[in-house]
């Protein structure tokens, strides 16, 4: 819901989906990467600040993120979706709640 909601605070047109287990994308139709950075900084952000709470418990929430562009050479949209899953791991590799992008 906050992802939702600070996209939808910035541009209706970017859409959002769970692509499984506790993995999402987000989807900048017409940007290129440096023009994302706004929209990913705050929902970073907003997330690595949420506070949850489960009966007496806090649970602690924070994300990783990838961030790539649709280039010349993909031959397809895997190609993309393998490059931006990479930046992905990249983050969580070395010390998680980090943004890779290229």
């Amino acid at each position: 819901m906050i992802t939702q909601t600070v996209i939808d605070e910035n541009d209706d047109q970017v859409k959002f989906y769970r692509t499984g287990g506790e993995e999402f994308n987000v989807i900048f139709p017409g940007y290129d990467v440096e023009s994302t950075a706004s929209i990913v900084r705050q929902i970073f952000t907003a997330i690595n600040h949420l506070d949850v709470k489960y009966e007496d418990q806090q649970i602690p929430i924070s994300i990783s993120v990838g961030v790539s562009g649709m280039v010349v050479a993909d031959g397809g949209p895997a190609d993309f979706y393998n490059r931006v899953d990479q930046n992905l791991y990249h983050s969580k590799r070395n010390g998680r709640m980090r943004i890779t992008a290229n």
